[in-house]
């Protein structure tokens, strides 16, 4: 018995070393790390391999300052001394100066010593230039331009920032007590303010010079980050992952020449199970990538139809705490109205299925810079059927090869719940494309011929709501199976937003839906439960139980790092499954030789 318990402590003495290292002050150590103040131990990065702590390409930083101002009463005041320079007008590494553009809209804040220093005045001047370019452009478009202290221009930094792996970030400005300045007018009570910085000479390899000059980088980083200004002129609770889908296809309007942002697509249409508004990262192009669905709304209903999402978000309140308001509601109330008379379901259906058919109508000497379509699954030998379940405004390709014996004709036979819609393509071996649609998914057939000569026939299936957990299910013979409706009526509505897209009580633990562990549990729901049908049992039910407990967990410290302990072999479970399961494997061993012992002195004594 005493060895029993000497393991059975030892177990949980080296779970309880594992959790503090892993998750103590889990919020704290996520906006430390992530603005490089961090103290973590290499243990931590050794065991979790978290991913967020590695960034290949550079991006924009307005996500995380934003971030970091909304969780700001969540942090420890150590934390806040550390980071309270984030949220304040940077300081540069020598002598400041200053130039203001020849429309008198812009300062310019650069030195010329220390690691900040531009490389020339005429690049200060060529930067001047730029801003007041972009801002004519917008203005040329209908944009309300980025508010302004009264008189004063605003106001644009030169910095070093590749180490920071950053074209630009923006950020309000806050009073002296760290408060968010708002600057409210007719229409747009909840303005704000912003400043920029921008990197100082955009010539380090992680901006490509090789592939862009350092002014198109400037000119991208311009209008980028200058829509993000004119974004919290219209509303500064905006949702992250639909602001950094404007401002990127804004780059692509104003500096047509660039197109930098098309190598955001492929992470979106490679992982096209995610949802539209799945949280800004470059990894799955959630955000970023998702700018090319703007360009479908602008050309199905003009330019102007993106400006108005975003007057239609100006007069909105937040819905409670500061948090973001979701901007699908926002696009679906636009589209339906008497304007535009379609849905966002409709419009995202007709999307994905652009994503095949490539028929853009604007752009058009780019079209082979968007990444093509990307099966979830590929068949050549039948029958084939399949079952998926999708998250609210997703799709999935699947597609189907002809083998050397392939019938004339293809049929394919779909069931899905409410949510879902479905059509077919097939491609000819000229490469004409034709499109066979499902009127209902109630096990409708459609015959597609000409299969054994044609190149390719692909089938699409859409959850065009945005509910999540729609399913379809489809097969070649006539055969496909059940399909299970949602078990919540409750809509996900926003990655930015504060439920962690499911994850009720990991987000109420680690404090933040930006933690890397809950990104990490919230993949590993999505990748791994949700693809089968007890792992959809066990996520309805946790939907069902988990928000008022995590709402308790919420507001007592003491228990979110109970959870936090009571998470920690899940985690690390999810990240190493191979060394969890020998893990338990060898404690299960250590176990049972005492354990043996004691039953075999027992039956000894017995005899």
């Amino acid at each position: 018995m005493n060895c029993v318990l000497t393991c059975i402590s030892l177990f949980i003495v080296t779970l309880l070393q594992f959790s503090a290292v892993v998750h103590a002050g889990p919020l704290d150590e996520y906006y430390l790390r992530q603005f490089g103040e961090s103290q973590s131990t290499q243990l931590q990065k050794a065991v979790l391999s978290v991913s967020a702590d590695v960034q290949e390409s550079a991006t924009c930083g307005m996500p995380l300052k934003k971030a970091l101002r909304r969780d700001w009463n969540l942090l420890e005041q150590s934390t806040q001394k550390v980071l309270a320079k984030q949220l304040a007008a940077p300081v540069l590494s020598g002598t400041e100066l200053t130039l203001t553009s020849t429309s008198g809209r812009f300062m310019i804040h650069y030195t010329t010593s220390g690691t900040d220093a531009i490389p020339s005045m005429s690049w200060v001047q060529t930067v001047a230039q730029v801003f007041d370019d972009v801002a004519n452009k917008y203005t040329a478009l209908g944009w309300r331009l980025a508010p302004t202290m009264p008189a004063a221009p605003y106001d644009v930094y030169l910095r070093e920032l590749s180490s920071k792996k950053l074209y630009g970030q923006t950020t309000t400005l806050t009073d002296s007590n760290g408060h968010i300045i708002f600057l409210p007018s007719q229409g747009f009570p909840y303005a704000a303010p912003s400043y920029m910085e921008i990197d100082n000479n955009f010539t380090d390899d992680i901006y490509h010079p090789l592939t862009y000059t350092p002014l198109q980088s400037l000119q991208i980083t311009a209008a980028h980050e200058y829509h993000h200004a004119i974004q919290y002129g219209y509303n500064y609770y905006f949702d992250v992952w639909y602001a950094e889908a404007t401002s990127t296809w804004m780059e692509d309007e104003l500096y047509d020449d660039v197109n930098q942002s098309y190598s955001y697509i492929s992470n979106w249409f490679t992982q096209s199970k995610l949802a539209l508004d799945t949280p800004v990262s470059t990894d799955t192009g959630g955000g970023y990538g998702r700018w090319i669905f703007n360009r479908y709304l602008s050309e199905a209903h003009g330019p102007a139809m993106i400006r108005g999402a975003w007057e239609k978000l100006a007069p909105l309140p937040s819905p409670g705490g500061g948090a973001d308001i979701p901007m699908v509601p926002v696009l679906e109330s636009l589209l339906s109205s008497t304007t535009y008379a379609t849905t966002l379901g409709t419009d995202f259906f007709g999307f994905a299925k652009r994503v095949y058919t490539r028929d853009w109508a604007t752009h058009t000497n780019e079209i082979n810079m968007i990444h093509v379509y990307s099966p979830v699954a590929t068949y050549s030998t039948y029958p084939a059927n399949n079952t998926v379940t999708l998250p609210h405004y997703s799709f999935a390709y699947y597609r189907f090869l002809p083998p050397s014996s392939a019938p004339d004709n293809l049929n394919i036979t779909v069931t899905g719940t409410s949510g879902i819609k479905a059509t077919a393509f097939i491609k000819s071996s000229g490469g004409i494309v034709t499109e066979y649609p499902f009127s209902t998914v109630s096990n409708t057939t459609a015959s597609i011929p000409y299969f054994s000569s044609a190149s390719e026939v692909v089938l699409l299936v859409a959850n065009t709501t945005d509910v999540d957990n729609h399913q379809a299910s489809f097969s070649t013979d006539g055969t496909p199976a059940p399909v299970t409706g949602p078990t919540t009526p409750t809509p996900t509505t926003s990655g930015s937003s504060s439920g962690g897209g499911g994850c009720f009580i990991a987000t109420a633990a680690y404090g933040s839906y930006l933690h890397p562990q809950v990104e990490l549990l919230r993949h590993f729901r999505d990748e791994h439960l949700l693809t089968n049908a007890p792992g959809r049992a066990f996520v309805a039910l946790y939907y069902h139980y988990s928000p008022p407990l995590a709402d308790f967990i919420a507001r007592h410290p003491f228990l979110r790092g109970v959870t936090r302990v009571l998470l920690t072999p899940i985690v690390v479970a999810v990240v190493h499954p191979a060394a969890s399961a020998a893990g338990l494997l060898l404690s299960l061993a250590l176990l049972y030789r005492p354990l043996r012992r004691r039953y075999l002195a027992r039956v000894a004594a017995v005899g």
